[in-house]
């Protein structure tokens, strides 16, 4: 990364990550949420409570033994309540934005409350209806939780983002253009200067964040990046098909290095499953380091091909020399160099100057040639 002052541009897919996350975190989304809990209770749940009724379903559903357990009364007495809650948080969430105020959304809670009761007063079908659009309404909202959450860990990884690229490409296929304001800058554990998304100035490979300053701040949280697993993974795989590429993901998995650890966790029935890779490395692939942080500012009316983005990913990261140096050795080109084993590591060395080793989660500190030599 470049020191403060200087021109400084994203990767990519921190770009790719900064779309979403400014989608994620976007009125307009949280709004989308909104639309779904009141569509489902005005257009599914309440006409179907209705029509429970009108056909006297409770008359057969009540028992000696439950009461009115599997009914439809207590479906509507005790689950619905938690919908129109969810419904009602949302609305104070939409109005909280307009004093810059984010936070987690209730769905979790919600979908838990309406566990708890018995659906048996539907048919299966009805039920299948209702089911499949909450799951919808947690998929949805957990974009937003995982964006907003406090916890000292940020949710969002570089398998995260990965995660979800597939179905966010499709439906923007063009992204907004950034710039990154070196000029504003925040840490890890403090609530920032702006509200928005921020990228590491100590790690190219770690996850943007999004933070915000209303209510006290939703500071950043410690970058996740890669530990030397991920940082082998991106190498073997390429940057371009890591997570996406089950096949290179498989192959990774079984090598030498690494089979010892990773290869049973792929096992199916006694054989190997493609399918299982890309998350049993992400399981092992990643660490959390404190860090310092720039602003990334959206472009007004400019805009990109996310496919565009996709292509220069594969130009610019599979066709470089990735260079890595273990600690205690001496450096073999001179500039500048970091390393994800502590945060504001980068700074330039001389030619056969020795490189500190600070230890890591795997018992060695790994220091990388920065692409960017500013």
């Amino acid at each position: 990364m470049s020191t403060p002052g200087n021109q400084l541009s994203l990767s990519a897919w921190h770009k790719v990550q900064a779309a979403m996350l400014y989608h994620y975190a976007s009125l307009d989304y949280l709004k989308g949420l909104h639309q779904m809990v009141s569509e489902l209770m005005d257009g599914e749940i309440d006409p179907l409570i209705n029509l429970a009724r009108a056909q006297g379903r409770d008359a057969v559903l009540r028992d000696t033994r439950w009461g009115d357990r599997n009914t439809v009364q207590n479906w509507a007495n005790g689950a619905w309540p938690f919908l129109r809650d969810f419904q009602q948080s949302l609305t104070r969430d939409i109005a909280l934005r307009t004093i810059d105020q984010y936070k987690i959304t209730g769905a979790n809670q919600c979908l838990r409350g309406l566990d708890e009761f018995s659906m048996n007063w539907a048919t299966p079908d009805e039920e299948e209806k209702i089911q499949s659009v909450l799951k919808e309404i947690s998929r949805y909202a957990m974009n937003i939780d995982y964006t907003m959450d406090d916890w000292p860990k940020s949710r969002w990884d570089d398998y995260g983002f990965a995660y979800n690229y597939p179905e966010f490409s499709v439906q923007f296929p063009r992204i907004p253009k950034f710039r990154v304001r070196t000029d504003v800058t925040a840490e890890s554990s403090k609530a920032p200067p702006r509200t928005g998304v921020y990228v590491s100035s100590d790690d190219p490979h770690a996850a943007l964040q999004f933070a915000w300053t209303g209510g006290g701040g939703g500071k950043l949280r410690p970058a996740s990046t890669f530990n030397e697993i991920g940082l082998d993974a991106l190498q073997y795989v390429g940057r371009k098909d890591l997570w996406f590429d089950q096949a290179k993901m498989l192959a990774f998995v079984q090598s030498q290095k690494y089979a010892p650890l990773l290869a049973r966790e792929v096992v199916i029935d006694g054989k190997p499953n493609p399918y299982l890779a890309p998350s049993a490395v992400a399981c092992s692939a990643f660490t959390d380091i404190p860090s310092n942080w720039y602003f990334v500012e959206i472009i007004n009316d400019e805009f990109e091909d996310i496919a565009v983005v996709s292509e220069d990913d594969s130009r610019t990261i599979n066709t470089q020399e990735r260079l890595r140096v273990e600690g205690g050795h001496a450096f073999v080109r001179a500039g500048y160099w970091f390393t994800p084993a502590k945060a504001g590591s980068r700074r330039y060395f001389k030619d056969g100057e020795i490189m500190p080793a600070f230890g890591t989660d795997y018992g060695v500190t790994f220091w990388q040639w920065d692409e960017n030599q500013l």
